[in-house]
């Protein structure tokens, strides 16, 4: 009796290992090295299946590098820097926290950053010309103006 609940044991423990596993966060995790599968390899030089899939791609391509490009705003020792830009419309300008303490990139037109930590960004895209002043609301001293132009 002794040696059949050991047995047992490994006996069910050697059947799972065919079996695939669910991960923590509920994804499923691909079955141990000692399973066969017996699926067709997907080819390395396939086109999506579908026409939304050809779309997302475009989408995203058009996203990440906007006509008139992006600008840099680095948030350092309590300043913007550079704290005045003049940049065409359409550019899409990133401010980096690159502080200890917490800073924000407040608009006078209402947009707001929120606050951001050290090592975070904000993103805006500048569609119209014009002044576009911006303030820390933490640190009022801490000012700048993004110039829009045609």
């Amino acid at each position: 009796m002794r040696i059949a609940i050991p047995l047992a044991a490994a006996a069910i423990a050697l059947s799972a290992c065919g079996m695939s596993e669910q991960a923590d966060d509920g994804t499923e995790q691909a079955p141990s090295p000692t399973t066969t599968t017996t699926t067709a390899p997907a080819s390395p030089t396939a086109a999506p299946t579908t026409e939304q899939d050809t779309r997302t791609e475009e989408t995203t391509e058009k996203q990440d590098t906007p006509a008139a490009g992006k600008e840099k705003v680095r948030i350092v020792d309590f300043t913007f820097e550079p704290a005045n830009i003049a940049v065409p419309v359409g550019t899409t300008v990133v401010w980096t926290q690159l502080d200890q303490s917490t800073h924000t990139v407040d608009f006078d037109d209402g947009e707001k950053s929120g606050d951001m930590a050290k090592g975070d960004t904000y993103k805006r895209t500048f569609d119209e010309p014009g002044k576009y002043p911006y303030v820390c609301f933490y640190h009022p001293r801490m000012t700048g103006t993004v110039t829009v132009t045609e």
